[in-house]
């Protein structure tokens, strides 16, 4: 292949001498992902080849960061280690400008599955312009050192929690709910499983609808569904340990029989609230940052709810307090010890129908009062406690009239 070179624009940039060996440069980049150039080499990268499909939950858990998928944009580089390449030099040829030459035997060595994911999104046009990766350069590197720096940095990924609750059978009752429904197959229970959706969703959506930990007149509300996944997925694993020998102390199997609905209502309203949005002449919602557009020549499923491929929905940020407030219609029987719809399922279906244009009202005055990114109304208090009132006073007000 011989040698290449590659133009990276850096937003910042640092050189520093290795304290023993003179002949090594450290050059540090803070880089636009939109940036980065493409066609680097990974020669030095011993994990090159392995763990490549890029479907894996581990790997799409990077591209959703990467998307600002459920996160807030600009803070890529606060959660991915970056990216370490060997090179042969780095040479400055303007403002913020630099010229790297890459030899056979170099190239990344470090982050080779990091590089992919932006590459593919690049290709695809989907960064948001304010995402930004950390570049390490290193040049002088004598080619005897470069397979034990390769091994150093490549030490493996830290095992996530879920993949240890799954392995301790934790989730077994969940694979038993779910178990013949046509999304199935698309959940992954571990990080090396393939996989549109992992079980922590479904954790997230149980906990949204969790009554007995967020009580609907304690003004509390299960925000963690949203902005701490690991955390609830920890409490689920610890709620399990806590029930082993009497599974009717656990709280999360209080909500088995709810689960597969509050699925279906997790996808109800996340495909129809452009519609309402837009039918009410609130705005366009395909222009806000809350409403997602499919990149080009794909569109969106809703497996839940088995309801059409659409071009857009609503993010993740927006959705959960929404979707939370519902928990207003879930009660604990106390004959059963189980959850259940207050007035049965059709019931919530036919709430979300009449309450739909007031929480599409408050989620447009939520914009305008915390910002227009969908991870400040996910994590936003008032925001949760407004719709979750609405829909509260909606049911008051039905009682009422009966």
């Amino acid at each position: 292949m011989g040698k290449t070179t590659h133009l990276f624009r850096a937003a910042e940039a640092r050189r520093v001498k290795h304290p023993v060996f003179p002949e090594i440069e450290k050059h540090y980049m803070t880089v636009r992902a939109v940036d980065m150039p493409d066609g680097i080499r990974k020669d030095a990268n011993a994990r090159d080849g392995e763990g490549k499909d890029l479907r894996k939950q581990v790997y799409r858990e990077v591209q959703r960061s990467l998307l600002a998928d459920q996160s807030l944009p600009g803070t890529f580089d606060l959660k991915n280690k970056g990216i370490v390449i060997l090179a042969d030099s780095v040479k400055k040829v303007g403002e913020n400008a630099y010229e790297v030459t890459i030899s056979d035997g170099q190239g990344i060595v470090d982050g080779g599955h990091t590089y992919e994911i932006i590459c593919k999104a690049q290709a695809d046009e989907n960064i948001p312009e304010d995402q930004y990766i950390d570049v390490q350069i290193r040049t002088g590197v004598d080619e005897d050192l470069i397979t034990e720096i390769s091994a150093g940095l490549n030490t493996g990924i830290a095992v996530k929690h879920h993949s240890i609750a799954n392995l301790d059978g934790k989730y077994d009752w969940i694979k038993d709910e779910i178990d013949g429904e046509p999304y199935e197959s698309r959940i992954a229970w571990r990080e090396s499983d393939d996989g549109d959706y992992d079980v922590r969703d479904l954790i997230c959506v149980m906990e949204a609808m969790n009554v007995v930990d967020f009580p609907n007149d304690s003004g509390v509300h299960p925000l963690s569904a949203y902005e701490g996944r690991e955390r609830v997925t920890k409490r689920f694993s610890d709620d399990a340990d806590r029930s082993e020998l009497d599974p009717k102390l656990s709280t999360y199997r209080k909500f088995r029989p709810i689960l597969k609905e509050a699925l279906y209502l997790y996808d109800l309203i996340r495909a129809e609230f452009r519609e309402v949005y837009n039918r009410e002449k609130l705005g366009l919602a395909g222009g806000l940052d809350i409403v997602e557009k499919a990149r080009k020549g794909h569109k969106y499923d809703f497996p839940f709810a088995g309801l059409p491929p659409a071009e857009y929905r609503l993010t993740k940020g927006a959705l959960y307090p929404i979707f939370a407030a519902f928990r207003n219609k879930v009660w604990i029987n106390p004959e059963t010890g189980l959850a259940e719809w207050d007035g049965g399922f059709q019931s919530v279906v036919d709430l979300w129908r009449e309450t739909s244009v007031e929480l599409a009202r408050q989620t447009q005055a939520a914009i305008k009062d915390y910002g227009r990114k969908p991870d400040v109304l996910g994590k936003s208090r008032g925001h949760w406690n407004n719709v979750h009132k609405s829909v509260e006073v909606h049911m008051l007000r039905a009682l009422r009239r009966t």
